[in-house]
């Protein structure tokens, strides 16, 4: 693994994270979502936020990119940011987790986990039954890998080892409708077995596709609330 944010690599980093919104404050969350959008895309090395709905899950996927980490971080340290974050703690989720990865810079060797991040561009989102169909395919492929099981919380799992995001509400918007892919791998090996496998010529039959293999970033204990001991995942429940 990676070492922490400030001492990595400075390539475009990704906050991969889930929420599972409270009942009741959904009107509000999406108001200061809409306002602190405006914020963000003005923070420097903004790239993108990404979130949708993940078929077959209870999740909901939320998603930062930044030129750097140290670039996310500041973001994270920004005192427009820091209320934002105490109300989604105290008031909109009931339960969220957060890892994030970097692209690995040219000729670095990658050691695992690895974080496939594959993405699907359209015109036209899918329809439900393509959905569905595109989720069965995928289910199917990744049956002949050895994938880590897809944790979601420490110690829970999705029932499959990948999450289907989409069609995705993002900033800035890259294509009309757009889907990813996520899973995890123990050797980046591995992972690149996966993004050459016949399931990639399914998903070109369906649309523009792009691939990354990103690296974790690891903090330092006690860098992040609700941190694991080794630095490389945080989450919470309510309940």
């Amino acid at each position: 693994m990676s070492s922490q944010p400030v001492a990595s690599p400075q390539t475009l980093t990704t906050m991969e994270a889930c929420m599972q919104l409270a009942k009741g404050p959904e009107d509000r969350f999406w108001k200061a979502q809409e306002a602190i959008g405006r914020v963000v895309a003005a923070q420097p090395g903004f790239v993108g936020v990404i979130g949708g709905p993940i078929a077959h899950s209870e999740w909901m996927y939320f998603c930062g990119k930044f030129e750097s980490s140290v670039d996310m971080d500041n973001w994270y340290k920004a005192r427009s940011h820091q209320p934002v974050m105490s109300r989604a703690h105290e008031e909109w989720f009931d339960a969220y987790y957060i890892r994030k990865w970097r692209l690995p810079e040219i000729g670095e060797a990658l050691e695992g986990p690895i974080f496939s991040e594959i993405s699907l561009s359209r015109q036209t989102a899918l329809s439900e039954d393509e959905l569905q169909t595109l989720f069965e395919a995928i289910d199917q492929g990744l049956s002949e890998f050895d994938t880590m099981p897809f944790e979601t919380l420490a110690g829970k799992f999705e029932n499959q080892p990948f999450q289907l995001a989409g069609p995705l509400q993002e900033f800035p918007q890259l294509a009309p409708a757009r889907y990813l892919v996520l899973t995890h791998w123990r050797s980046a090996e591995e992972a690149q077995a996966w993004v050459e496998s016949e399931v990639m010529e399914k998903l070109t039959a369906l649309g523009e596709v792009h691939s990354d293999l990103h690296v974790q970033i690891v903090h330092k204990p006690g860098e992040r609330n609700h941190l694991s001991a080794d630095g490389a995942h945080r989450g919470w429940s309510r309940h």
